[in-house]
């Protein structure tokens, strides 16, 4: 997308019949991290890894309201409703990730590749080599470029919890409770900076 910032972009690969064995994968995804320090791949069902993308709107109401919450602020409406959404989504994902990290792994359906994310050319490189193996093998490719990108640790998730909904009790954040929700802040809001400036 033409004057959106390149340096966020996250393409997301999924393989169909069969879907890739936790092998193949591992081997993908050293092959595409060989020589890119700080290229994040994750798999869709490692739940290990918190992925989720946001469209602007969304990350300027989160904005707003982390904001307000870090500046010990009383909430709006629209604060409270994008910070309660925000604390489900992490509860919802902390459990299910809970439930699923001691599973036995299975095949992976699909995959993100982040900062720098796959160029044309890695792209079709990479799909000529799973079909190779499987020559009935589909690979498609997606780009998303107009959205805010996170892949976060569970730690990070779960710290953040504690902040949202002392906030969202209306009550003032405390230091250990206010840091990451400021470092959240600081990413949202230099990313949305980013699209500003290059819309």
């Amino acid at each position: 997308m033409e004057g959106v910032p390149d340096s966020r972009p996250v393409v997301t690969v999924s393989v169909q019949f069969p879907d890739l064995t936790v092998a193949e994968f591992d081997g993908v995804r050293a092959r595409l991290t060989a020589g890119r320090p700080g290229r994040i791949v994750v798999p869709h069902e490692a739940h290990r890894w918190y992925a989720a993308s946001s469209d602007p709107e969304t990350v300027r109401a989160l904005v707003s309201a982390l904001r307000a919450a870090v500046e010990g602020r009383k909430l709006s409406f629209d604060d409270e409703e994008a910070l309660d959404d925000l604390s489900q989504e992490y509860a919802d994902w902390l459990e299910e990730s809970e439930e699923r990290d001691d599973a036995d792994p299975g095949p992976v359906m699909s995959f993100s590749v982040h900062l720098p994310a796959l160029d044309t050319g890695e792209f079709a490189a990479l799909a000529e080599s799973l079909r190779g193996v499987h020559s009935r093998r589909i690979v498609l490719g997606e780009q998303r470029g107009l959205s805010h990108h996170e892949v976060s640790e569970r730690s990070r998730i779960a710290a953040r919890l504690p902040g949202i909904r002392t906030a969202l009790r209306g009550e003032p954040l405390g230091t250990v409770d206010a840091q990451p929700l400021v470092a959240l802040l600081d990413d949202y809001a230099a990313w949305l900076s980013a699209v500003d400036d290059a819309g």
